[in-house]
Protein backbone atom coordinates (compact mmCIF):
# COMPACT_ATOMS: atom_id res chain seq x y z
CA UNK A 1 0.00 0.00 0.00
CA UNK A 2 1.24 3.46 -0.92
CA UNK A 3 0.71 4.94 2.55
CA UNK A 4 2.70 2.14 4.17
CA UNK A 5 5.57 2.72 1.75
CA UNK A 6 5.48 6.48 2.39
CA UNK A 7 5.56 5.88 6.13
CA UNK A 8 8.45 3.45 5.79
CA UNK A 9 10.40 5.94 3.67
CA UNK A 10 9.75 8.74 6.17
CA UNK A 11 10.87 6.61 9.10
CA UNK A 12 14.01 5.56 7.23
CA UNK A 13 14.87 9.18 6.44
CA UNK A 14 14.13 10.17 10.04
CA UNK A 15 16.39 7.41 11.39
CA UNK A 16 19.21 8.40 9.05
CA UNK A 17 18.90 12.05 10.07
CA UNK A 18 18.81 11.24 13.79
CA UNK A 19 21.92 9.07 13.53
CA UNK A 20 24.04 12.07 12.45
CA UNK A 21 26.04 13.99 15.02
CA UNK A 22 25.46 17.76 14.90
CA UNK A 23 28.77 19.56 14.33
CA UNK A 24 27.90 22.61 16.46
CA UNK A 25 25.49 24.01 19.02
CA UNK A 26 23.66 25.88 16.24
CA UNK A 27 23.20 22.55 14.47
CA UNK A 28 21.74 21.13 17.71
CA UNK A 29 18.85 23.59 17.42
CA UNK A 30 18.23 22.67 13.79
CA UNK A 31 18.37 18.98 14.67
CA UNK A 32 15.88 19.43 17.53
CA UNK A 33 13.46 21.49 15.45
CA UNK A 34 13.60 19.19 12.45
CA UNK A 35 13.29 16.14 14.69
CA UNK A 36 10.05 17.49 16.11
CA UNK A 37 8.70 18.26 12.62
CA UNK A 38 9.59 14.77 11.41
CA UNK A 39 7.93 13.22 14.47
CA UNK A 40 4.76 15.20 13.76
CA UNK A 41 4.82 14.16 10.10
CA UNK A 42 5.32 10.49 11.01
CA UNK A 43 2.43 10.62 13.50
CA UNK A 44 0.13 12.30 10.95
CA UNK A 45 1.04 9.81 8.23
CA UNK A 46 0.46 6.88 10.59
CA UNK A 47 -2.98 8.26 11.48
CA UNK A 48 -3.92 8.52 7.79
CA UNK A 49 -2.63 5.00 7.07
CA UNK A 50 -4.50 3.51 10.02
CA UNK A 51 -7.71 5.35 9.16
CA UNK A 52 -7.51 4.25 5.53
CA UNK A 53 -6.96 0.62 6.53
CA UNK A 54 -9.93 0.76 8.86
CA UNK A 55 -12.10 2.28 6.14
CA UNK A 56 -12.77 5.40 8.22
CA UNK A 57 -13.50 7.51 5.16
CA UNK A 58 -15.29 10.34 6.98
CA UNK A 59 -12.35 10.90 9.33
CA UNK A 60 -9.73 10.89 6.58
CA UNK A 61 -10.35 14.55 5.73
CA UNK A 62 -9.34 15.63 9.23
CA UNK A 63 -6.39 13.26 9.26
CA UNK A 64 -5.13 14.37 5.88
CA UNK A 65 -5.44 17.95 7.12
CA UNK A 66 -2.92 17.15 9.84
CA UNK A 67 -0.65 15.55 7.26
CA UNK A 68 -0.94 18.62 5.03
CA UNK A 69 -0.09 20.83 8.02
CA UNK A 70 3.01 18.73 8.77
CA UNK A 71 4.10 18.98 5.11
CA UNK A 72 3.64 22.77 5.14
CA UNK A 73 5.69 23.07 8.32
CA UNK A 74 8.50 21.01 6.81
CA UNK A 75 8.44 23.13 3.65
CA UNK A 76 8.51 26.32 5.73
CA UNK A 77 11.47 25.01 7.71
CA UNK A 78 13.30 24.19 4.49
CA UNK A 79 12.63 27.69 3.14
CA UNK A 80 13.84 29.21 6.40
CA UNK A 81 17.11 27.31 6.20
CA UNK A 82 17.56 28.14 2.51
CA UNK A 83 17.30 31.89 3.00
Amino acid sequence: MLLGEAESDLLTAQGTFESRQPPSEAADDIRDRLGTLLDDAADALAEVRIGARRGEVRELGERTGELRKAAEQLEGFEEELSS
